[in-house]
């Protein structure tokens, strides 16, 4: 070709496309926290323990309910920027009332919802790091794999709940649900049961037939979007089998403790409906329902797969960690706590809630 025909071809291109206007780019979210949100949500986080320090009561509790004092423990001992030692001069008496509820089957509760708050003292008792407490670690680490749905408890695996948790009791006329089973699955994890245990593997069934993800759930009802329900057949959305972002949020972190890659096509679809319904204004697709139990999830999940940046359909960038610190901080009341407006499940509790923040701070700090 001759310098003349490609100096013609070029001037046709410039004329053929002048006054087209090109869409720039998605913006880039920025990485991590800057330094100014990681000062103030270290200040918020010290608030928040503050206002769990002054709830303690003389005997270690924070709350008539065990599984509440669980999760302050838990809280206070994962604060970041605080040595465990000096954690462990508020909260070692919360831990020994926590052993002193263990059972000889191994379980670590009073007398209801025992996988529940044996889930919780184990969470607290690994987080004390006691050398004494291992022993009860381990045995609650057996009872929680033990009770996981099957056939010792009369279910067979073309049984919906086959492989999954409930609080020990019925819940919303399910035996086993997906905020139950995400629970256990981490005291589990977090106390070592090893990943070739079969556990895992049961959790595993249940965790598919709960996903909205035809490819591998094997439930007539199921949808396609990747998302979670709260247990086969079942949605907190009422009356549907929507997915909606607690119970997804869950289902993802389920899939991490039970040893699945984040390039899983399973792990990628519930991220892909993560994606389509990125927000910290709300618990999608039940408002404000829960919403605190929500930001709890929403950071731990995504810190856990290593998700650092979320892109949403319109090809925008969020930064996750910097929305949920400024929501957080924007929310907490004066006194140091936390409370969600609408008290369903529990969130009018400000301990509880509390907790719940606390444990979405470190995770955004981590």
């Amino acid at each position: 070709m001759s310098r003349t025909v490609r100096m013609i071809l070029a001037l046709a291109i410039a004329v053929s496309t002048a006054g087209v206007a090109h869409e720039p780019p998605p913006a880039q979210a920025q990485q991590g926290l800057s330094a100014a949100t990681r000062q103030q949500l270290l200040a918020s986080l010290e608030k928040g323990a503050a206002y769990l320090r002054s709830q303690q009561r003389p005997d270690g509790t924070f709350d008539d309910h065990p599984g509440v004092t669980g999760m302050a423990a838990t809280a206070l001992l994962k604060q970041t920027g605080v040595p465990r030692e000096q954690s462990l001069q508020t909260v070692g008496k919360t831990l020994d009332f926590l052993a002193s509820l263990a059972k000889p089957d191994g379980g670590i509760y009073e007398k209801i919802i025992p996988h529940y708050i044996t889930a919780v003292s184990v969470q607290a008792l690994v987080a004390g790091g006691r050398a004494a407490d291992k022993p009860t670690i381990e045995r609650a680490r057996r009872y929680l794999a033990d009770h996981l749905l099957d056939e010792g408890e009369g279910i067979t695996k073309d049984n919906k709940f086959y492989g999954g948790m409930g609080y020990g009791g019925t819940s919303n006329g399910g035996i086993a649900d997906i905020i139950s089973l995400e629970l256990s699955l981490r005291a589990m994890k977090e106390a070592e049961l090893p990943a070739d245990d079969p556990a895992w593997q049961k959790a595993i069934q249940f965790l598919q037939r709960t996903q909205n993800h035809k490819e591998t759930n094997d439930q007539p009802w199921s949808g396609t979007d990747g998302g979670f329900v709260y247990y086969p057949g079942y949605s907190q959305v009422q009356g549907t089998t929507t997915s909606y972002g607690a119970g997804t949020y869950a289902g993802l972190l389920s899939y991490a403790w039970a040893n699945l890659q984040p390039n899983d096509r399973r792990v990628q679809n519930a991220m892909r409906w993560i994606r389509e319904h990125y927000t910290v204004d709300e618990n999608p697709g039940i408002g404000d329902k829960a919403l605190y139990y929500y930001y709890m999830v929403f950071a731990k999940a995504l810190k856990t797969v290593g998700e650092d940046t979320i892109v949403d359909p319109k090809g925008l960038a969020h930064n996750w960690r910097e929305d949920l610190a400024r929501k957080l901080i924007s929310v907490q009341a004066p006194e140091g706590y936390w409370v969600n407006k609408n008290p369903a499940e529990m969130q009018g509790n400000r301990v509880l809630v509390t907790t719940f923040s606390m444990l979405a701070i470190e995770s955004i700090l981590e």
